[in-house]
């Protein structure tokens, strides 16, 4: 049997994960980053997939030394990272990359339904 560790009322909305990808350049100092990229994932899994997968694009870039740890976590440290997520924690991977510093990180959310609205305009919506 399969437990949730998050605790939520039960129509509340419906559980996910949402995922980032931002880019640093420590030319400026890292702050504000670039490159932001997201993607919304239905379990702890999906989201370290879409992980592993933009790791591996850009692993051939990454300073020798994130390369081998990026290396030690794609053979081993994903275990790590679907169990933190599914305890409701967020999880992020980071590297570097000559001056710019990349991160992709996960973390629980819950995905409120749109609001039905029974006075007004029709909700373009695909679903009634």
């Amino acid at each position: 049997m399969r437990r949730s560790l998050m605790h939520r009322p039960a129509s509340a909305g419906r559980p996910g994960w949402w995922c980032e990808f931002t880019a640093y350049s420590t030319a400026d100092g890292g702050n504000g980053g670039t490159g932001l990229r997201t993607k919304v994932a239905d379990t702890p899994e999906q989201a370290l997939v879409w992980m592993r997968l933009a790791v591996r694009v850009l692993l051939s870039a990454f300073d020798a030394e994130d390369t081998e740890r990026a290396f030690r976590w794609l053979d081993h440290g994903q275990w790590e990272a679907v169990m933190r997520l599914r305890a409701g924690e967020t999880y992020a991977f980071v590297a570097s990359a000559g001056d710019t510093r990349v991160e992709w990180s996960a973390r629980p959310v819950l995905f409120l339904s749109l609001a039905r609205a029974d006075h007004g305009p029709q909700c373009p919506c695909p679903r009634p």
